[in-house]
């Protein structure tokens, strides 16, 4: 192994003082608008979804049936998170199951909404599948965030080695809702405030109920609002009580 590390200083030194280009549209499909030297300010949301008391999961079953699990579980939460024109980004780190998405507008918001209850769901599909086989149950942890975040491109030049970070309230939010949801007689999906303002009007206008699915909380060390539902799909929902 052989770092130069008086190399690294002058990139870091350039990467210090370079001109950074920050631009404000919506977020590209692919990295080709990307370079080391801009960045795009964009309104973004994002889902994370985290197995609870997964360390218990691994510690207590066979390496075999862990696998399977976990890829049962991220193999579909992937799907639904893909099949939507939105995506950005969809990442896997160990038991947790990110994707970040385009929102310009309420509809894209709401899209978000409609990603959780789906996953959410699926849980149920995967439990009753799991059962079958003699696998343990899973509980999940989902987050939603949304802001007008910053999005780099970072990593280094000619290695191939480069992706996306995303800066900002929305991924934040995210993974610190999915950490906390399905926990502590939570519901088990949160949602940040500003994500529940902005799809909650369309919620109502097919569901004048639908505030009442929501319990509001107040996170007094981050000082924020956030909203906790046992939300799913009813279509999807009634599917596996009739088929499995």
């Amino acid at each position: 192994m052989y770092y130069d590390y008086k190399e690294g200083k002058k990139k870091v030194e350039e990467i210090l003082n370079n001109n950074t280009e920050i631009q404000k549209k919506q977020v590209p499909k692919d990295d080709s608008n990307f370079t080391y030297d801009n960045g795009v300010k964009s309104w973004i949301g994002s889902i994370f979804v985290d197995i609870v008391g997964s360390k218990k999961l691994i510690e207590g079953e066979k390496d075999i049936i862990v696998a399977k699990v976990l890829r049962c579980f991220s193999s579909e939460i992937i799907s639904i998170m893909n099949s939507s024109y939105n995506v950005r980004q969809i990442g896997v780190r160990g038991d947790c199951v990110y994707g970040v998405f385009s929102t310009p507008d309420k509809t894209a918001v709401y899209e978000l909404f409609v990603i959780s209850s789906y996953i959410n769901t699926l849980v149920k599909m995967l439990n009753k599948l799991f059962s079958k086989k003699g696998f343990p149950n899973i509980k999940v942890g989902i987050g939603v965030g949304i802001g007008e975040d910053l999005i780099v491109k970072a990593g280094k030049k000619g290695t191939g080695i480069n992706d996306r970070i995303w800066i900002g309230k929305a991924v934040i939010d995210a993974c610190v809702l999915a950490d906390k949801a399905g926990r502590n007689g939570k519901d088990s999906i949160g949602y940040s405030e500003l994500a529940y303002i902005n799809f909650i009007d369309e919620l109502l206008e097919n569901s004048p109920e639908a505030k009442s699915w929501f319990t509001e909380s107040f996170d007094y060390t981050r000082g924020k609002k956030e909203y906790y539902g046992e939300i799913i799909n009813i279509d999807f929902n009634k599917w596996i009580n009739e088929n499995l």
